[in-house]
This record gives C-alpha cells, sequence and structure tokens, in this order.
C-alpha cells in the first residue's frame, strides 16, 4: 500500500510539473509573474482534475522547487522542519482577518484548500447588489462594485475569474448570501445558462427585491427566489400578455410578496386586467389615456371578485366621479371612500392622493381593512 501511495504522489507531482513546463518560459522572462502564474496553474489543474486533486500549499511546494530548478519528484518531505501558517490561527482571529477581505481576495482564499473553502464560504460575503442586462453583470460588494461581460471582462483584478458565470454562480452559491436587490435587464441565454446551473446545485436565492426595467414581453422566472422573503417585485413590461402575466401572478414568490409593481405603456383598454384579480397587492402604472371609466369599472370588478389586500392605479382626480354612491362617502373626506365587505366586519378603502415634491403622482388607492 505505501508503494501504491507513492506511486500515486508521484503522478500528481509529475502534473504539478507538466503545469509549471508551460509557464516555465514566462517565469524565466519575467520572474516578479511567478505567484500570479503558480495561482492561474493550481486553478488549471484543479478545473481539469477536480477541486479537491490538490491543496494549494502542496501545489506550490511543488511549483517553487521546479522554479529554482529542482526536477526530482522523489524528495521526501518528511524530514523538512515543521512550518506554520495563516491555517493554523486561532478560528475567530481567521474569521475576522477574512470578512474583512474584498471579494476577489476571498475567491483567491478558498483555493488554498478544503477547511479554508468552508470557512470562507461561510463569511458573510457583503454583497448586496446583482445587475444583469444582456451578457454583463455587476455584483455590488458594500463600497465596492466589480464588473463582469459574458465575452470580456474588465475592472476586475487580473487572473480573478476569467468566466463571469462561474464567477457569479459561485458567489450566488454562497450559504450567507442575502441580496437587497436583484436586477435582469432582459433574460438571455447566458441568464437562462446560469439558472440552470444553480437549480443543479438545488440553491433558491434570498433575495428581498427583484426588477426587471425593461421588458419586451412578460414572460419573468421567479422560481429560484426564496418565497416569502422576495418582499417587492417591479417590471417595465412592453407587451404584456394574458397568459404570462396570470403565471407571475399564481406563483408563491408573488403571492408571498409586499407588493407587485408593474409599469406599461399599454392603455389601460388593451392591459390583460383579469389577472389581478388574483394579486394580494399590486401597483398598476399604464400608459395612453386617462382612462378614468375603465380603470374605476376595474376598480369595482376588483372589490366584489377579487382577493386584493391592497393596490394603487395610477389615475387622474376626474376618477373619483365614478364612487359618488352616498352610503360610501365619508364626512369631511371628499376624496375617501368605504365599501363594506359582505359577511364580514372589513371594508374597502378606497382614497384619491397626490404624492411627490417634485414631480407629483396621482393615483387611487385601495386597501382592505376593518
Amino acid at each position: 500500500m505505501a508503494e501504491v501511495a507513492e506511486r500515486d504522489q508521484v503522478v500528481t507531482r509529475r502534473r504539478i510539473l507538466e503545469e509549471f513546463e508551460k509557464v516555465q518560459a514566462q517565469i524565466a522572462a519575467n520572474p516578479e509573474l511567478r505567484t500570479k502564474l503558480s495561482f492561474e496553474a493550481h486553478k488549471n489543474i484543479c478545473e481539469t482534475m477536480g477541486d479537491d486533486f490538490i491543496d494549494y500549499p502542496e501545489f506550490e511546494f511543488w511549483f517553487s522547487r521546479f522554479a529554482r530548478g529542482n526536477f526530482g519528484l522523489d524528495y521526501d518531505r518528511s524530514s523538512d522542519p515543521k512550518t506554520r501558517s495563516f491555517t493554523d490561527l486561532p478560528l475567530d482571529v481567521f474569521n475576522k482577518i477574512g470578512e474583512n477581505l474584498k471579494l476577489h481576495d476571498r475567491f483567491q482564499l478558498r483555493n488554498v484548500c478544503k477547511d479554508v473553502r468552508f470557512q470562507v464560504d461561510n463569511w458573510d460575503p457583503k454583497v448586496t447588489n446583482i445587475e444583469y442586462c444582456k451578457g454583463h453583470w455587476a455584483v455590488f460588494q458594500t463600497e465596492l462594485s466589480y464588473f463582469a461581460s459574458s465575452i470580456e471582462e474588465y475592472n476586475i483584478p487580473y487572473s480573478f475569474y476569467r468566466n463571469p458565470v462561474y464567477l457569479v454562480l459561485n458567489i450566488l452559491r454562497l450559504p450567507k448570501l442575502q441580496l437587497e436587490k436583484l436586477e435582469i435587464e432582459e433574460p438571455d441565454e447566458y441568464w437562462k445558462k446560469l439558472i440552470e446551473e444553480l437549480d443543479e446545485s438545488n440553491r433558491k436565492l434570498h433575495v428581498k427585491k427583484v426588477e426587471f426595467p425593461s421588458l419586451s414581453s412578460s414572460k419573468i422566472d421567479l422560481h429560484f427566489m426564496i418565497p416569502g422573503v422576495l418582499e417587492e417585485i417591479e417590471m417595465f413590461v412592453e407587451n404584456p400578455k394574458r397568459e404570462e402575466i396570470f403565471e407571475i401572478i399564481e406563483s408563491e414568490q408573488c403571492q408571498k410578496a409586499k407588493m407587485l409593481y408593474i409599469y406599461s405603456p399599454t392603455p389601460t383598454s388593451r392591459f390583460p386586467l383579469e389577472p389581478l384579480y388574483n394579486c394580494p397587492r399590486f401597483t398598476l402604472t399604464l400608459g395612453g389615456k386617462p382612462a378614468g371609466g375603465l380603470k374605476a369599472k376595474f376598480l369595482k370588478k376588483l372589490m366584489k371578485y377579487g382577493d386584493v389586500q391592497k393596490c394603487a392605479v395610477y389615475a387622474q382626480r376626474e376618477i373619483m366621479k365614478y364612487f359618488n354612491e352616498p352610503e360610501a362617502m365619508v364626512p369631511n373626506f371628499p376624496s375617501l371612500r368605504r365599501y363594506p365587505i359582505p359577511g364580514t366586519n372589513e371594508f374597502y378603502e378606497l382614497e384619491y392622493r397626490v404624492e411627490g415634491n417634485r414631480y407629483l403622482h396621482q393615483f387611487v388607492n385601495l386597501e382592505r381593512t376593518q
């Protein structure tokens, strides 16, 4: 068994030597690049042979020997004096140091060994926002931003990650990741690839708010976000379709969200309003003419047949002329109406509001209350 183990070690060292020989000429010409090339060579060998093939300290020992011209593969390290490294630090000290590292330094550190990788992955990554737009990612870590492209990368420390999908995926897999906001400009094949790989890891994202600021269609996917954690869903959609809006609203993520914001240049007469009867909380801003009559008809149906808890529909003051039932009037509050809900002690409170300082926003707010 000892002979087999020794033979396996020699095979491993030979693979390290092969990686060294690929960059030997570069090191000879530019010795200052040795450390960087060592990191890259270790990454390459782990991508080929597996992440657990060899820890970086062992790899670096043999890489450094080869760089000094010592090419023997049968050197016995058992006689070496015991050395101490930063991994020998007390765990609380190690974690205190690590939590102040920038994101790219953390990902370099996690390549050292399995034990270090476990600790690094359980630190708070301090990533607050992630944005995606047509193959480009932006990752915001506290006061630092990283930008990556599916085709090229820029503004990232050299040799951080050449594959931005792999970079973002590793960030999304961090167990302590808690995003304040995820912005998806327009899902495409790169985005779909990322979500497919995320699904394979059985990981759902802890996201408080998701934005879709520019959608050509209303087809969006929310399944990879944790229901209940997701508080706000915001979407701007040019061509809304009834079936797609219905699918969004029926999702567990939407049903448990605190608010769904829908913005669309589509006029009221062409927007598919029916799916909103099943949406508990939403804000709706549409284009075209004021359409006070259509919006009032929708709100009345919503109170009669819908399951709404709270909603806001942007409209002009003239809409209130459609809510002039004497029994709904509230004395001394001309912009307020109350509609009892049959069979309960609850009622719908409907109020016209104007908010904003520089820009005024007019809307009708509807809320179920007691």
